[in-house]
Formats: structure tokens, sequence, C-alpha cells
């Protein structure tokens, strides 16, 4: 069982979905908010909040195993706020077991200007502003404060865990007894979240089974002490499968095609002709076979350059490229490729990491899971000049399928899929695509937990 390598940053997901739900009275300065955030009617963490003046800080604390190890995760998230409630500037920081990671963003000159250790990004925004962090409850908050009708609200959003800028859509959905229910949606996931008619945010009912409380410190506290029961990020988001299983054995590299039901979603992606996927009656029958060469209509450039967290650009990244290229024994590209999935495969521990991937901290630290595999495996192929990007879907390992991330690169003719944290050159094709693209895309994989079913039909 390799399960060991197939941790997808689900640490990273579930501050996406706790992230922002974090309640401060607009009337209330200096007062600390708390709240407990659950999964599963467990208790797994805190946030506390504190407003002082255009200040706003929030901090999230959570406790959870992954594969079998207990992990502390812990946010730090400062803005400041203008009288609308967008911001002008924030820092945002995720620190874990030594890790540290720190994102500086600012909004400017009708930009959102990214900065994090040596990397910088800019993304052009049209209105000069965006919302973060609880921004948005404050908007709801004024809205039913004021006594104005409740209506739908649509805003520019940053969210800093996930390095997403996108549109936020909070919709109206019923009025339930003493509270007002509205729909929260962002990058295609929906949460639904509760105030009472005095404007005061209750809780927010998230994916995964996430559910955040507004409740007093002492209750928080007394909750986080009786809190005894153990849910492992990993195994409880994997996927038992049904059907024709394959029998585990050396005979995975030799699958040459694999059919597929896959049901509970509202869409599997075709990447053609690798991977095809046609809506039936049941759900979505999917094909994967191995030796289609997959080409896409995507710019090869931008696959090319430095961003936030695949710092290819940096000399440290560039000094280990080097190196490697010059002992490998050709320097055909696809050659290369192999070269330096072996050498990540080779020289980077296999252990979960509770932390936002960066390639030049994994490079520092040599130590991580299936994304800090990914992540540098891209920034020094990058660094060598092949096209090359994250995978992210799920892989089958011992009767299940597990949230899994590798590595894609252009050869020149066709794009390349291997596994770096498998040490697999090329990679299996038991496995499903979800998408490609960095932490930013990855939220597409909450559309899948706890939701997707998968049966094998056929393999050969």
């Amino acid at each position: 069982m390799k399960t060991k390598g197939n941790f997808f940053r689900f640490i990273l997901l579930l501050f996406f979905v706790a992230f922002p739900s974090q309640y401060i009275s607009s009337s209330t300065e200096q007062k600390e908010i708390w709240q407990k955030i659950l999964i599963k009617d467990n208790i797994i963490g805190y946030s506390v909040v504190r407003k002082k003046g255009e200040l706003v800080e929030e901090r999230i604390n959570m406790k959870l195993k992954a594969m079998g190890v207990q992990r502390e995760v812990k946010t730090y998230l400062n803005w400041i706020s203008k009288q609308d409630h967008s911001f002008r500037e924030l820092y945002f920081e995720m620190e874990s077991e030594g890790n540290k990671i720190s994102i500086s963003a600012k909004v400017s000159e009708g930009k959102l200007k990214i900065s994090s250790g040596k990397s910088f990004q800019e993304i052009p925004i049209p209105q000069n502003k965006l919302w973060t962090g609880s921004s948005f409850i404050f908007i709801i908050e004024n809205m039913i404060l004021k006594g104005e009708k409740i209506i739908n609200i649509s805003i520019p959003y940053f969210d800093p865990s996930v390095l997403r800028e996108d549109e936020m859509k909070i919709n109206f959905e019923r009025e339930l007894g003493n509270f007002f229910v509205f729909r929260k949606t962002f990058a295609g996931i929906s949460s639904f979240i509760y105030f009472d008619k005095t404007g005061k945010f209750i809780k927010e009912e998230g994916p995964m089974g996430i559910v955040s409380y507004t409740s007093e410190k002492d209750d928080v506290l007394k909750a986080l002490e009786k809190s005894k029961k153990d849910i492992d990020i990993i195994f409880s988001t994997s996927v038992a499968v049904e059907g024709n299983l394959f029998p585990e054995s050396s005979m995975r590299n030799k699958l040459k095609r694999v059919l597929l039901l896959i049901s509970g979603v509202k869409e599997v992606p075709s990447f053609p002709p690798r991977q095809i996927s046609k809506e039936t009656k049941e759900g979505f029958l999917v094909e994967i076979l191995k030796d289609a060469k997959l080409k896409d209509g995507d710019e090869i450039s931008k696959y090319l350059s430095s961003e936030i967290l695949i710092e290819s650009d940096s000399p440290e990244i560039k000094k280990i490229a080097m190196q490697i290229k010059s002992s490998a024994n050709s320097k055909s590209a696809r050659d290369l490729m192999k070269a330096v999935s072996d050498w990540v495969y080779k020289n980077l521990e296999k252990t979960s990491v509770l932390s936002m991937p960066s390639a030049l901290q994994v490079l520092k630290e040599k130590k991580g899971d299936c994304n800090e595999h990914s992540i540098l495996t891209v920034a020094i192929l990058r660094a060598l000049n092949i096209p090359s990007r994250v995978v992210f879907g799920l892989i089958y390992d011992s009767q299940k399928f597990y949230y899994h991330a590798w590595v894609e690169a252009f050869d020149g003719k066709e794009w390349v899929e291997f596994d770096p944290t498998w040490g697999l050159f090329p990679a299996d094709i038991l496995r499903i695509r979800i998408g490609t693209g960095n932490v930013s895309e990855w939220v597409k994989v909450l559309e899948y937990v706890g939701k997707v079913r998968i049966k094998f039909i056929k393999w050969e």
C-alpha cells in the first residue's frame, strides 16, 4: 500500500471552507469573536477574530490526523479594511510543524499585487476593489441591521489560503424560523450561512461535513478539551471502489485501458484522447487509455513561467536544475523529465506536511507528500525550459481511490504524465484526472469529496 504518498492538500481546502466564515460585529470594536470548527460533529479547531479600527485580525487553529499522525496547523490573516469592507492590503501566514509560508497582497492601480518570498504576481482587477476574509459577513450584517430588503450579492473576492481571485455569490435562500439562510458560492463551491434577525452570524455549513459555529470562548475551549474522536483526513476522504476490482500487483504498469463508471458528481472532465468522459443515465462512463497522446489547446509558454509557489526563476531552483541536467545520461526533454522525477523521488522524505507547498521551501526541507513532490518537480523542469504543470485527481491503491497530485510535462510533441511521489515514469493509468494547475485550481476537488462513487467496469 502506497498511501503514504497520497496526501492531497486537504488542509488548504479545509481553510478554504472554514477561513471566510468568521464573524465580527461592526458595532463591537476590540471585541474577540470565537468559533468552533467541526467535521462530522467532531471539533477539530477554532477561530478567533479581532477588529481594531481598520485592522481586522483573523486566526484559525486546527488539529487533525493525516495518515495516522496528529498534526496542528495555524493560519493568520491581517487585513486593512476600507469603509465598504473591501481591503487595501493583507498579510496571510500558514504554519505547521515548523513549516511556514506567508503571502502579502495589495490592491493598487487596478491590480492585485501578490508576493510570497521571492515570488511576485499581478492580477488585473477592473473594479480596483476586492473583498477577503470576513468581509462578506459585514455586508450581510449591515443589510439586516438597516432593515433593507434582503437581496442577492455578488462581489470580487480573494482567498489567500488558496491564492484564488474569483466572484463570490451570496444568494438569499429562505427564512427558517428566526434565521435568514444564504447560499455562498465561491470557485464553484457552495455552503450555507445562517444569520439571526439581529444581524448576528450563527453558523456555516460547508462541504466535507464542515460546520462552524459562533460561540463563547470558554465553550469553545471546553469543547476542544472534551473532543477525543480522531478523524484521519486522508483515510476518511478515500473512495471505496465497486465492481471488478483490479488485483494489486506489478501488472498495474502493464494496463492499457481502464473503463470506469463514476457517479454522484455533476461533471467528470475529458482530457482527450487520454481520458474520455461520456454522460449516461447511471453517471459518467470514463475511458482511460495509456498510449493516447495528450494534446490540448493551452498556450504552452505559460507553463514555463515562474509563479507564486513555483519559483522556477530562483537561483536555488536553477542551481539544482543544472546539477540534475549535468548528471543526466541524455539531454533530451523526456530524459530530463525522468532525471528530475527520479531525483525528487529519491531525495524527498515521504511524509504528510500540513502547509502550503512552495518549491523553494520543499527544496530546503526535502520532505513532503504528493503536493511537495509535484510542485518541486514542476519548478525544476520549468527552470530547464521544459513546460510542465501539476495534475490533480484520484489514484487507485488497495481497493480504494485516494486524492493525489502528480506531474505532466511537454516533450515538444506531447504531454507526458509521471509520478515523482511514487517513482513512476511514465505514470500508470489507474488514476482519474480532475484538473491541472497551481493551488488556486485545487478547490475543484471539493466538488468530489464525499459525493463521488466509482465502479470498475473493465480493465485490460
